[in-house]
């Protein structure tokens, strides 16, 4: 992940949707001393995510569960979403935002990896990926949200973003100052 190295040291990172927990080793390989909240839906990804620090002396917390399992009484400085937001509908996207940034302070990152429609192609991979994965895994949404314009909307601001495989799948650091956080 290109922008790892933003987070500064010491950092209460919070990762939603980590998947097997290859974040993990990208994550501690620039910030080893980061204290990080990991959540994830599956039982079977939080174990794969064990495996990967199990030998280690770094800080993570394993939660089963979604933004609602979200710790109450700690503040991120910084939050980590995979194709996380991808997930839910504009409706549910926004929800999910709302729940995040309530645990974020006023300098907080918020690194995001997702997809993004801009071409007939990607239109046209995001329909075939929707219908596969609500009949493999009965995710609610249907199309894409627009992640990027929800979270410009809640005060955050793109400071750098990468696009990769033509455009299809962007990342991108935001950042709020405490002022714009509605």
């Amino acid at each position: 992940m290109a922008y790892l190295p933003a987070i500064k040291q010491g950092a209460n990172v919070l990762i939603l949707g980590g998947g097997t927990g290859w974040i993990l080793s990208a994550l501690f390989a620039v910030n080893p001393t980061c204290k990080v909240w990991y959540i994830d839906s599956s039982e079977r990804m939080i174990n794969l995510s064990k495996k990967v620090v199990r030998d280690s002396k770094h800080e993570v917390a394993f939660i089963l569960g979604t933004e609602d399992a979200i710790p109450c009484g700690i503040l991120f400085d910084a939050v980590i979403t995979n194709f996380y937001l991808d997930l839910f509908s504009p409706a549910s996207c926004n929800t999910v935002i709302d729940k995040i940034r309530s645990s974020l302070h006023g300098k907080s990152l918020w690194i995001v990896s997702d997809f993004i429609n801009a071409t007939w192609w990607h239109s046209a991979m995001l329909l075939i990926m929707y219908r596969f994965f609500k009949v493999m895994s009965g995710i609610q949404a249907s199309s894409l949200c627009d992640w990027k314009k929800l979270l410009e909307q809640k005060g955050f601001e793109e400071r750098q973003s990468t696009e990769f495989f033509g455009g299809f799948i962007k990342s991108a650091v935001f950042s709020g100052a405490l002022s714009k956080i509605k």
